[in-house]
């Protein structure tokens, strides 16, 4: 008698702790469904350039030593407009959250 009583109190424990973390779990993908689908992406970032900037050095600057900052460089230029020479000290540049 006492196992099958601690056998239901294990199946009711489950059920009330496992319900809601389902809920959680399953409640992000939903959301962004109820959203309009994906995720929107973040605001880009405002860089105003410098002397002796280009943007593979910004870029660079974004992403670290260790990354390969050329997918930056491509969305920099494409969401500005501007190829890699083609920017003065001054010029605000969007750089984009994610690349």
């Amino acid at each position: 008698m006492a196992r099958t009583s601690v056998r239901i109190r294990r199946r009711r424990l489950a059920v009330f702790v496992g319900a809601p973390l389902l809920v959680l779990t399953l409640w992000g993908p939903a959301a962004g469904a109820l959203n309009g689908g994906a995720a929107r992406d973040p605001a880009p970032q405002r860089y105003v350039v410098r002397a002796g900037d280009t943007v593979w050095s910004i870029a660079q600057a974004q992403v670290g030593s260790e990354a390969d900052p050329r997918p930056l460089v491509d969305a920099i230029a494409e969401l500005n407009g501007v190829d890699g020479t083609a920017i003065v000290p001054g010029q605000a540049l969007d750089i984009p959250a994610s690349a």
